[in-house]
């Protein structure tokens, strides 16, 4: 029976050896305060929107953690993902000795409970204690493989550098996938300026090419600039549309214990007028 230092049962309860292991994966997410967490036997799921045009999501396997039980089907409740990464990360830079890791157990006592955070680095505990709130209803993306239109897979560390290269004064993104020439455009608008870069399908940060049609949508410059920062996390990355548009990302980042942990991100087109 899982409880509490204070005899209450835990519904849930998490313990890492090091909190990195999940802090790299929220730190790289948490471009909105609110998150919502959804915890079944098979993991922890954190979920965030904005503006109803984009959603990421990283699921972290129970197997990512040492310890992991739940004593229901699922719990589901918001907490504020910005504080939540503050608190995991508050004994960052404090010990310059290899080979010191920060320890995590995390628990939630029953619905409408605190997340109870606490950490400890040598003999030092820290308890950080995190309101939360019900959960907000979010969009289902509906994008199964058999919709897909077209599928690059590429180094995410090249893919980092063309996305960060774009024109931060841009004020919409054209993503252009094609069978043939020019394969994968990325193409720049604002006032002043237009511009794109070409990936040839044969590119050597290209892994794989997949185009069973020609797609051609934009998206505003602040849907795309966050995944900028999930593929600063990540080593490989993949780009998915279907026929509406939609737009997919899929980043694989890799722990500081080596573990895989997958996180899409997905966004809407603007829809423009005729």
């Amino acid at each position: 029976m899982t409880s509490t230092s204070d005899g209450n049962e835990c519904l849930f309860e998490a313990k890492l050896d090091n909190v990195k292991n999940l802090s790299l994966i929220l730190k790289a997410i948490n471009f909105k305060d609110n998150a919502t967490c959804f915890v079944n036997d098979k993991g922890l799921k954190v979920v965030v929107e904005d503006s109803k045009c984009v959603q990421a999501s990283a699921f972290i396997g129970e197997e990512l953690f040492q310890e992991f039980t739940i004593k229901s089907d699922q719990i589901v409740f918001c907490v504020d993902l910005s504080v939540m990464v503050e608190c995991l990360s508050v004994f960052d830079n404090c010990s310059t000795a290899p080979g010191i890791t920060t320890a995590l157990r995390m628990y939630y006592n029953y619905f409408g409970a605190p997340l109870k955070l606490l950490l400890e680095e040598s003999g030092i505990i820290t308890d950080c204690s995190i309101k939360t709130k019900e959960a907000f209803e979010i969009l289902d993306f509906d994008f199964p493989v058999r919709n897909e239109l077209n599928k690059v897979i590429l180094r995410a560390n090249d893919f980092k550098d063309i996305l960060s290269d774009l024109d931060s004064n841009t004020e919409s993104v054209e993503i252009i996938l094609t069978p043939d020439a020019p394969f994968f455009r990325i193409a720049t608008s604002s006032i002043t300026s237009q511009c794109y870069v070409d990936i040839p399908k044969n590119s050597e940060m290209v892994e794989t090419f997949l185009s069973n049609g020609p797609a051609k949508s934009k998206y505003k410059y602040s849907q795309i600039k966050p995944a900028i920062k999930i593929l600063a996390a990540s080593t490989k990355s993949s780009v998915r549309t279907n026929e509406e548009g939609l737009l997919c990302f899929q980043f694989m980042i890799k722990t500081i214990s080596k573990q895989i942990v997958y996180v899409e991100y997905l966004c809407t087109p603007l829809i423009e007028d005729d």
